[in-house]
């Protein structure tokens, strides 16, 4: 804390002492303090400004990835009810398959026997 006010106290001395000299301190000084002041504003601004724009940016990107991903899970919703539509096709399609080897094994058993019980009798 002492160390701070002997440096003010030192900057206090060093501004008397430039006043002494020529008065063109305080109008000089006071004028690039102001050009300074309104440099750093003007850029805290712009900061501010594409701060803004780039939170919008993220949250109208989010926004598309939001439903980018909503309608790719409807997509696959979709394809896996037509998969389980599609595999109990080839179920129902096999089952009716088989019957009609059965049915035409049977009905070839049939021929065969029907044939040999002619032949047998001619």
């Amino acid at each position: 804390m002492k160390e701070r006010w002997q440096e003010e106290l030192d900057d206090k001395a060093l501004v008397e002492s430039l006043k002494d000299e020529g008065g063109f301190f305080d109008e000089d000084i006071g004028e690039f303090v102001k050009q300074s002041f309104k440099g750093v504003l003007a850029l805290h601004e712009e900061i501010i400004s594409s701060k803004e724009d780039q939170i919008k940016t993220l949250k109208d990107e989010n926004e598309f990835l939001k439903q980018t991903l909503l309608s790719i899970q409807q997509l696959y919703n979709e394809d896996r009810e037509l998969l389980e539509l599609l595999k109990k096709e080839i179920f129902d399609l096999q089952d009716e398959l088989e019957f009609t080897r059965r049915k035409y094994k049977m009905m070839w058993n049939q021929a065969i026997e029907n044939y040999s019980k002619r032949s047998s009798c001619d």
